[in-house]
């Protein structure tokens, strides 16, 4: 006898209903989260931007090497220099850090006379930074009635009271860092033997190519351009024991003397 088994396919139950869930959107826990985080960055916010909580409280002026980029060292700053800087700075106490124009504080302190070359950093959470090359006086000069410092680049940067005695003054027609005939004295100047300079109570230069020693006692010395410095300062010494009034050494293979 043959018989049949009739197989039932049973239905599968139903699975969650999907498209329900999906139009229902983020869960109440998804949207508290979004919720306090945009809240906390607005109070993040109005703290940086709108309040004294991380606001200015100190402008520390600090030495940096002498590089066209400077870099935070153990230079000490003079005080009057400081003083200066900070003045320029401008920037009431607490101004939000976030608030502060680092560009527009720097360009006020280069306005300061005595700065070469400056850079400026918020240092969180209440200091401003103010990082700066001082300028150094190699000699100094006249001009408009008043005694200057003038510093390696030939710029004449801080007025003084009287002749300081402890630079070579220089005569100059028109000294400023753009001045040939002042840069070349300047590099006379630093070029100059412990020996020669010993002798030297100043130095003119009518040009960049004129430029000449005023030694004691009246004499001088024609230097000529700020060329051949080794050799010329070889010369001087033994030069200087003749009679004479002024000694040309622009050409150091041909000196000559006048006014024996």
């Amino acid at each position: 006898m043959t018989s049949s088994v009739r197989e039932r396919t049973e239905p599968a139950p139903p699975g969650p209903d999907t498209s329900e869930t999906s139009r229902r959107g983020p869960s109440a826990m998804g949207r508290t989260i979004t919720v306090i985080t945009v809240v906390a960055l607005v109070v993040c916010g109005i703290v940086l931007w709108a309040t004294p909580v991380l606001g200015l409280r100190t402008v520390a002026v600090v030495g940096t090497g002498a590089s066209e980029t400077p870099h935070a060292s153990d230079v000490a700053v003079s005080a009057a220099v400081a003083n200066e800087v900070r003045a320029a700075v401008a920037v009431p106490s607490g101004t939000p850090l976030a608030r502060i124009d680092v560009d527009s504080v720097r360009r006020r302190v280069m306005a300061v006379a005595a700065v070469a070359a400056a850079q400026v950093v918020r240092n969180w959470p209440h200091t401003l930074t103010v990082m700066v090359t001082e300028r150094i006086a190699v000699a100094t000069t006249q001009a408009n009635g008043h005694w200057w410092y003038v510093d390696a680049t030939g710029m004449p940067f801080r007025q003084l009271g009287g002749k300081p005695g402890n630079l070579v003054p220089l005569e100059l027609a028109t000294p400023g860092a753009g001045d040939r005939a002042t840069l070349a004295a300047i590099g006379v100047v630093g070029s100059l033997s412990a020996q020669v300079r010993a002798q030297v109570v100043g130095v003119s230069a009518a040009t960049a190519y004129d430029v000449r020693l005023l030694l004691t006692n009246g004499r001088s010395v024609i230097w000529g351009s700020d060329s051949d410095a080794a050799a010329k300062n070889a010369v001087i010494p033994a030069l200087l024991r003749e009679p004479g009034v002024v000694f040309d050494v622009s050409d150091p293979t041909l000196v000559t003397v006048q006014g024996h």
